[in-house]
């Protein structure tokens, strides 16, 4: 019983749910699911004849859960639904001298096939095997990449996100990320021709995509993606890109199955921190030409990671936390471009030579400009007060001049605001520009006014799991992993702040 408990909202947290309950009872099971894998294979004597009955027994090295199953009348076996890891299988039998093999690995979603030979001799008698066995992947012709802890957390990731490595398997493409830029990093895959998001995601067996845009994310799109592991949470995971069963199926893409770790019979943990700085930082060259300081980029990462056992051999525990705190002035969310409300030309604010406080209303309902002895315009019209309340023809917001300054009959302009509307700099510039953008279209009068400051991310990502092993056919597994991650920049998107947040 697999269930998947997810929610989303604007500026909110997200929260991912997920209780799996493995009972694996009828031998015509599926050889591994989604979060799983098998073990497989056929035993033989010297001379090449099948030996039903032998007992082959798969111990975890991790938690010490053993599987056994019997070779069948034609001498093959099958240890279903094994959890990601290494083990050390053994065959026996009466007669033969008992095979061990001290370590194999079973990867996610894959069955691997281990083969052996028994000698005859006595029970008693044994065979270890030394050399490192290499299982072949012969029962399915997938194509996809295994990435392991190891690889995971040892190759560079700028903002510690795994599905920065996906691309790494054939037929995957993906944009590289700028280092520069703000939150988590997701990459959007496209596989095989596919689109980005036509790929399923699965964690510990759970399908996690994000069905109200099927994504996994882009920061500050609120419904855009899910939670993503640190990488010292992750035991594995696999991209399947092609030639997948249907067992896998959904999205025509790429099959992604993360497998989180779990606790073991020896406590082990780990913690991290990574350190970006302004101070640390150089600086863009034509920043320096014109004397502009650095942007501000500061980054900061750390957590950490703890398992191990609640009572050996039968339950066991893992945490991990990772928070993310981002302030950066150099990406797309720091940069914004905002319409000011119109601006008067001429001399700013000043009343202009000729004008003078407006009239109410004429006859024809048009507001009136004496000192012009012209209507402004029919798109201007009173409302029914007889005040001004609409633009003129090419705009902008007419002004009126009660006492030689400026007012707005709409928004009442602070004097304040007049005063920074009337300020320049040395060289005549004004520090609130001119009316320049779209002249002649619907937002003319109004001033294109470019500047940047940080943009600030903060993620905080915990998880939760823990593994009671009933018996060797029955293990009760609970997932637990929370992520908020608000992202403040300044009018990324139709000029509207936001928060946004993913599951």
């Amino acid at each position: 019983m697999l269930r998947n408990f997810c929610s989303s909202r604007s500026g909110g947290a997200a929260l991912t749910v997920s209780v799996a309950l493995w009972i694996t009872l009828v031998p015509s099971l599926m050889a591994q699911t989604a979060g799983t894998g098998a073990l497989t294979g056929r035993v033989t004597d010297s001379s090449g004849a099948v030996v039903p009955g032998v007992m082959v027994a798969a111990t975890s090295l991790d938690t010490g859960q053993s599987r056994t199953v019997t070779t069948s009348e034609d001498g093959s076996y099958t240890l279903n639904l094994l959890p990601p890891g290494n083990y050390r299988v053994r065959f026996e039998i009466a007669g033969f001298k008992a095979v061990e093999v001290p370590s194999v690995k079973v990867n996610v979603t894959e069955t691997a096939v281990l083969d052996r030979s028994l000698e005859v001799g006595a029970q008693t008698e044994a065979v270890r095997v030394e050399a490192e066995i290499e299982t072949i992947q012969t029962t399915s012709s997938a194509l996809g990449t295994v990435a392991t802890a190891a690889t995971v957390t040892e190759l560079p990731l700028s903002t510690r996100n795994y599905t920065n490595l996906l691309a790494m398997s054939t037929g995957a493409n993906a944009s590289v990320q700028d280092a520069s830029l703000i939150g988590k990093g997701t990459t959007l895959i496209a596989v095989n021709g596919g689109g980005t998001a036509q790929n399923t995601f699965l964690q510990d067996g759970v399908v996690i995509n994000n069905w109200f845009s099927f994504n996994t994310g882009v920061e500050g799109v609120s419904v855009g993606g899910f939670a993503i592991p640190n990488p010292d949470a992750i035991a594995e995971f696999k991209i399947q890109t092609s030639s997948y069963d249907a067992g896998y199926g959904r999205n025509p893409g790429a099959n992604v199955n993360v497998v989180t770790k779990s606790g073991t019979n020896s406590f082990h943990g780990s913690a991290f921190e990574f350190f970006r700085n302004t101070a640390l930082n150089a600086n863009a060259w034509f920043r320096n030409y014109q004397g502009l300081p650095k942007p501000v980029l500061n980054s900061n990462q750390y957590g950490g990671a703890f398992g191990g056992p609640i009572k050996k051999d039968k339950l066991f525990f893992f945490v991990s936390y990772q928070e993310t705190g981002q302030k950066n002035g150099l990406t797309g969310y720091g940069a914004a471009s905002a319409t000011a409300p119109p601006i008067p030309t001429g001399n700013r604010g000043k009343c202009p030579t000729g004008w003078t406080t407006l009239s109410q209303c004429d006859s024809a309902g048009q507001a009136f400009v004496p000192a012009l002895a012209a209507a402004i315009s029919p798109q201007a019209p009173c409302n029914r007060t007889g005040n001004l309340n609409n633009t003129t023809s090419n705009g902008g917001i007419q002004v009126q001049c009660p006492n030689g300054t400026v007012s707005d009959p709409l928004f009442n302009i602070n004097p304040v605001a007049i005063s920074l509307l009337q300020l320049q700099f040395s060289d005549g510039r004004y520090l609130v520009p001119s009316s320049g953008m779209d002249p002649g279209g619907p937002n003319a009068g109004y001033a294109l006014q470019n500047y940047s400051i940080p943009a600030i991310f903060k993620d905080h990502n915990g998880m939760g799991n823990f593994d009671y092993l009933i018996n060797s056919k029955h293990t009760l597994a609970g997932r637990y992993q929370y992520e908020r991650d608000p992202l403040q920049a300044p009018f990324p998107v139709q000029n509207a702040l936001q928060q946004g947040n993913f599951v």
